[in-house]
């Protein structure tokens, strides 16, 4: 039997609505919402700050204009929130957290408490990336990487075996043959630096530029310390005179791999993501919000103000460097673990 043409005009009307209403269900469905933005540390801080500054204007530029709220859900380094946004938190995209960058590589080392799996997360952006870095004060008489060889033992400080401050020492150590005792104790990055200008330590590792440049800048321009190594993938022109371990020191193709998972963290700074699950249109929505914040002079402004460096990379260019992380060849995930004490 065949079909009347008005059936098929009807036909055609109903496909073309539906068709219509899909993008704009979507555009629609942050209306009148409210996001929360999950921070895995406390208050104050350098993530806590990134967290809010862009909780203050991601909305202006999400369809709807939703309200963003910042929750901190500090413990376990930041793995309890990795782990409530994995397995407890909505899957609707009204739940996005910022996570600390180390948590990337928790699942390949099979840490104890893991209960996520980072290449399922829904990666939306960096707002920074970063280079790592190691200061010395002058009572030291270290100023060159040279200078930090020669000398034999050298004492850092740290607050734990496992924190960054420690590990960029042991890495050190392991590649290039340095000396650097790691003090523990210290309850953070703030009182290992006291300790260091009161002449108890000789420097301190683990300090991230963008940290080095909103708090320790007169320092180091007064000549009382001098930032020797630079850590990461990339070289941060703020020290173009310190030693870059990668650039300058040519270590062997396993020792790069070896850095490559140590110092991924860097490259993904400051990560903000969605838990798996949350549809593919929305998570759209999300990463054209975090795009369009990051070019917006308000946005930008506000973070020079608090000190906050604004280098982003995308969500597709994290997925990338997971891909990558997670083909290094399990023998040297197996030295890495070793060397860093996990």
């Amino acid at each position: 039997m065949g079909v009347s043409c008005s059936t098929r005009a009807i036909t055609a009307a109903v496909l073309a609505a539906g068709s219509a209403l899909g993008p704009a269900a979507a555009d629609d469905f942050y209306k009148d919402k409210t996001i929360t933005l999950s921070i895995g540390s406390g208050v104050g801080g350098g993530f806590d700050s990134y967290a809010r500054t862009v909780a203050q204007y991601l909305g202006n530029h999400i369809p709807g204009k939703p309200t963003v709220k910042p929750v901190n859900r500090p413990g376990a380094g930041g793995r309890s929130n990795a782990n409530l946004l994995y397995v407890r938190d909505p899957k609707d995209g009204t739940h996005i957290g910022l996570l600390g960058p180390w948590l990337v590589t928790e699942p390949l080392f099979e840490l104890q408490g893991v209960e996520f799996d980072a290449t399922k997360f829904n990666w939306l952006i960096s707002t920074a990336r970063d280079v790592s870095t190691c200061m010395f004060w002058k009572k030291s008489g270290i100023t060159s990487f040279d200078d930090l060889l020669k000398k034999g033992e050298v004492t850092v400080g740290a607050s734990g075996p496992t924190a960054v401050t420690a590990t960029d020492a042991y890495l050190l150590n392991a590649m290039f043959g340095t000396k650097l005792k790691v003090i523990l104790g210290f309850k953070g990055t703030a009182e290992g630096v006291l300790a260091a200008e009161r002449g108890e330590l000789d420097g301190h590792c683990g300090m991230w530029v963008s940290s080095v440049t909103s708090r320790y800048m007169g320092t180091i321009e007064s000549g009382a310390a001098t930032v020797v190594v630079q850590l990461g993938s990339w070289r941060h022109p703020q020290f173009p005179k310190a030693t870059h371990i990668l650039e300058d020191l040519n270590p062997s193709a396993e020792d790069r791999q070896m850095a490559k998972l140590v110092f991924s963290q860097l490259d993904m700074a400051r990560p903000f993501v969605a838990p798996p699950g949350v549809p593919a249109d929305r998570i759209a929505i999300l990463r054209n919000g975090f795009e369009a914040l990051v070019k917006d002079p308000a946005f930008l402004d506000e973070a020079k103000k608090r000190g906050l460096e604004v280098v982003p990379v995308s969500g597709a260019e994290i997925e990338k460097q997971i891909a990558e992380i997670y083909a290094v060849p399990k023998p040297i995930v197996a030295r890495t673990k070793k060397i860093l004490g996990y």
